[in-house]
């Protein structure tokens, strides 16, 4: 048998309880799909940029990578006209250490048509040159210091001083009319640049019969007249050394002297 229990405390006022009440008004639902669509499109919209930035940087890079790899290229260019370059200033500075040994043999000459033509400028009037002889300098290789003695300390200016070379000797003879001619062709050689005039000196004059003799032609004529006696002549000779100064130091002279083709190479090399 069962019984029923009814329980009616509920209904009495003192034990009623407040009921909720469900709020009026625009309250979300879990039937409303609009929050979902909203979220869907956002994460849409997010993924959207995070790909366009994915493609728009993957461009940049590639585009960076393209400009790298031209300027790679253009470098590398670069490189090989500097070694081009290196190359040719190599060779001209081959070309000019050439060009100055060169130069310095050619310095050292002095054509005898230039002194020939000195010699001619120099010479005064009344005076003749009869002879000319060159001797060349001897060459004396310098000592070595002995190896247990120590050389003593020089300063810079004893260094650089260094001993001119020794030129070749001139020595011409000829005659004159007087001494006073002979003095005067002295003191213009003493001052000659192709010449050292301190080491420019008479050797020996002294008069002489005069060479040249004259001759009368046949006459018809039973009486021969005297033939006059010419004065006489000094004869003399004159030692000199040629200058230390090289033909690119003498080019005004030499040019002056006719002596074109050395002063054109002379001035081609340097």
């Amino acid at each position: 048998m069962y019984g029923l229990d009814i329980n009616f405390l509920n209904d009495r006022p003192e034990y009623k309880k407040d009921i909720p009440k469900p709020v009026s008004g625009r309250g979300l639902s879990l039937e409303d799909p609009r929050p979902i669509l909203i979220g869907a499109a956002v994460a849409v919209a997010v993924n959207g940029l995070v790909a366009g930035g994915w493609f728009y940087l993957n461009r940049v890079n590639t585009k960076l990578q393209a400009d790298l790899d031209k300027l790679n290229a253009e470098l590398s260019k670069l490189n090989t006209q500097i070694k081009d370059i290196e190359a040719i200033k190599e060779k001209t500075k081959t070309f000019k250490a050439e060009a100055k040994a060169l130069a310095t043999v050619f310095d050292q000459i002095k054509p005898w048509s230039a002194l020939l033509g000195e010699f001619g400028t120099l010479i005064p009037s009344g005076v003749k040159i009869v002879s000319i002889e060159q001797k060349e300098p001897k060459i004396v290789a310098p000592a070595a210091p002995p190896a247990s003695k120590k050389a003593p300390k020089r300063d810079k200016k004893e260094q650089a001083a260094v001993p001119p070379k020794p030129t070749a000797t001139i020595s011409f003879s000829g005659t004159a009319d007087s001494y006073g001619q002979i003095n005067d062709f002295l003191l213009l050689l003493q001052n000659s640049p192709f010449f050292q005039g301190e080491k420019t000196k008479l050797i020996s004059a002294a008069k002489k019969p005069n060479p040249t003799r004259l001759e009368l032609q046949e006459s018809r004529s039973t009486l021969a007249p005297d033939i006059p006696e010419l004065p006489q002549v000094v004869e003399y000779k004159i030692e000199t050394n040629l200058s230390p100064l090289g033909a690119s130091e003498l080019l005004p002279q030499l040019k002056s002297q006719g002596a074109i083709g050395l002063v054109d190479r002379i001035e081609i090399l340097t």
